[in-house]
């Protein structure tokens, strides 16, 4: 009876909340929702451990891996004509694709030897052999785009927004990737760009009261092109073995019926794992 009365008078204290503050529906909702929102971040934290568990391991059961690497002879060089601003970039003017493709491609091996991948050049990629520890690794296309983009910039103050567009010099460089470690991966995508610096802030006139828009563009130059070749060397290469790292976690997690994977970055310096950010690597082209 005891037992009884104490749940009737709990019952009495929610009704008589209920009828000031609508206590009992906001009661069950989140109530519901915190049970919902518990589950649903075990399950990830669960699938979080799991992944890099087998990450781990992965990094573990291949301290040494080779790689034949063939990079492109020439790449697909083109300067875009904007005809809203009638003229195009001048980056680009005796650019030599061999020495970017020649930097890149030292840049990746430097890259994939940070991971402990011994990068060499096939001399037959016919005849290369292949496994879970020897890959064969295809830059297979290689786009560079000069061209010039118009960029908007917005300003706001206490009482008004201002907007200004900017022609910047942009230079496009996409490249296609195909990889074989026993099977062929789907093709691998990725595109980024090289654009101008540019900065801009406002500032008050109390002389002519009046808010006074500056900008300063850092303008492109050719070097610049070359040491993005570098930069893009070697992040190819982290795409690379993160990609292959996250293909075995994969395969691993449909072994155990999972529905979900959360990529993941290896970061060889520090020897450690992260979550990978969106677009934050190789996007697969099923064709």
């Amino acid at each position: 009876m005891m037992k009884r009365l104490i749940n009737n008078r709990d019952a009495r204290q929610r009704k008589a909340r209920h009828e000031t503050i609508g206590y009992i529906p906001v009661y069950r909702v989140a109530k519901s929702h915190v049970v919902f929102f518990g589950l649903l971040f075990a399950l990830l934290l669960t699938s979080c451990q799991t992944e890099k568990k087998l990450a781990k391991k992965y990094l573990a059961e291949r301290p040494n891996i080779e790689a034949a690497v063939y990079f492109p002879e020439k790449a697909d060089v083109k300067v875009e004509y904007n005809t809203q601003l009638g003229k195009q970039t001048e980056v680009l003017n005796g650019f030599n694709q061999d020495l970017f493709l020649d930097v890149m491609y030292n840049a990746y091996a430097q890259g994939m030897g940070d991971y402990g991948v011994n990068v060499y050049i096939p001399q037959d990629i016919d005849k290369v052999p292949v496994d879970s520890t020897h890959w064969l690794v295809m830059l297979s296309r290689t786009e560079i785009s000069g061209r010039i983009t118009e960029y908007e910039d917005y300003l706001f103050s206490d009482t008004d927004e201002y907007s200004y567009k900017h022609p910047l010099n942009t230079v496009n460089v996409a490249s296609w990737f195909e990889v074989n470690d026993g099977d062929w991966k789907p093709v691998l995508f990725c595109e980024h760009n090289l654009m101008d610096g540019f900065d801009s802030k406002t500032d008050f006139n109390f002389w002519e009261n009046k808010i006074e828009y500056n900008y300063t563009i850092d303008t492109l130059e050719l070097k610049d092109v070359y040491n993005y070749a570098v930069y893009l060397g070697k992040l190819y290469a982290a795409y690379t073995y993160d990609y292959m790292m996250n293909s075995y976690v994969g395969k691993e997690l449909q072994k155990m019926n999972f529905g979900y994977q959360i990529m993941l970055r290896y970061d060889p310096y520090k020897k450690q794992l992260r979550y990978a950010e969106e677009d934050d690597g190789f996007v697969e082209i099923n064709e």
